[in-house]
């Protein structure tokens, strides 16, 4: 696999892009990370249990907060994985209006589907970024930061044209892209959307017709799917109980946590894990 990999030892930064996808590397590290298919076939992919198809010129974004595995037997993936040391999108947010959209947001995965225009572009960027991680030089990291930001821009920009139903009102965007980070910062703690509207200094209702307009999920949808989301890995990956996830997602009542979970997935936190453990065994 050819990959290529900036390190900032002192501060522990590191950015990397590979043909491929380094599943070794990624799942030591808290990376974001951009998946490319840039070729003729698709490849298929487990996320959090959950099956994804990435179509060719699909592009994906995703998190440290997700357990990524990839059936890259065609060629054509390309991949980028960055670290918060090397570039935080949440305290640089100003810069390129990512978070809540990009990362963080009401779609915890989303694929953007690039044009033949937007394709070439890219593989353009990805060409002027293998020539400067081979140039180690005092300029090289500030170089390298420069083009992610680039790419995560344009990704920006895709994605308020494809993932929100318009992009005319660049203040509700912003509103929507606030919920969904205090979302993710708070969810375990604050449920109600009248909580995050107080948060915002705006009104519940506010918060509620804006999404109306612009996003496919409501505000509460919003904070039930977070929820949801690492209640699944929660059951997944570790060994604790329904009771105590409930509880580690501010649930004191037990049932309200199990009834929530089986409102959203279609199966109690028992069926959840028992149809974990037949996907580990090998069981259909």
């Amino acid at each position: 696999m050819n990959m290529q990999e900036f390190k900032n030892a002192e501060i522990d930064a590191r950015f990397t892009m590979a043909h491929g996808f380094p599943d070794q590397y990624v799942n030591q590290g808290r990376y974001m990370m951009f998946l490319w298919n840039d070729g003729d076939h698709s490849v298929h992919l487990l996320i959090d249990e959950q099956k994804i198809e990435l179509r060719p010129d699909h592009l994906l974004c995703t998190t440290y907060l997700h357990k990524v595995q990839i059936d890259n037997s065609r060629g054509g993936l390309k991949s980028l994985f960055f670290n918060r040391e090397f570039y935080c999108v949440h305290t640089y947010d100003s810069e390129v209006s990512c978070n809540g959209l990009l990362f963080f947001g009401s779609n915890s995965t989303p694929v953007l589907k690039l044009d033949r225009n937007e394709a070439n572009r890219l593989r353009t960027l990805f060409s002027v970024l293998e020539e400067e991680f081979a140039i180690a030089d005092s300029n090289q990291e500030e170089m390298l930061r420069i083009l992610l930001k680039r790419l995560i821009i344009r990704c920006t920009r895709m994605a308020k044209d494809q993932i929100l139903k318009s992009n005319d009102k660049q203040s509700d965007i912003d509103l929507i892209r606030t919920f969904n980070v205090l979302v993710e910062e708070h969810f375990k703690t604050i449920k109600s959307v009248s909580e995050y509207a107080d948060l915002m200094h705006k009104s519940p209702k506010t918060i509620t017709n804006i999404f109306g307009k612009y996003s496919e999920d409501s505000p509460l949808q919003v904070i039930h799917k977070r929820v949801i989301m690492e209640a699944k890995r929660l059951l997944y990956y570790t060994d604790k109980t329904a009771k105590e996830i409930g509880y580690e997602l501010g649930y004191s009542d037990p049932a309200q946590f199990s009834k929530l979970f089986k409102n959203h997935t279609g199966f109690t936190t028992t069926e959840f894990k028992n149809q974990k453990n037949r996907v580990l065994s090998g069981q259909n």
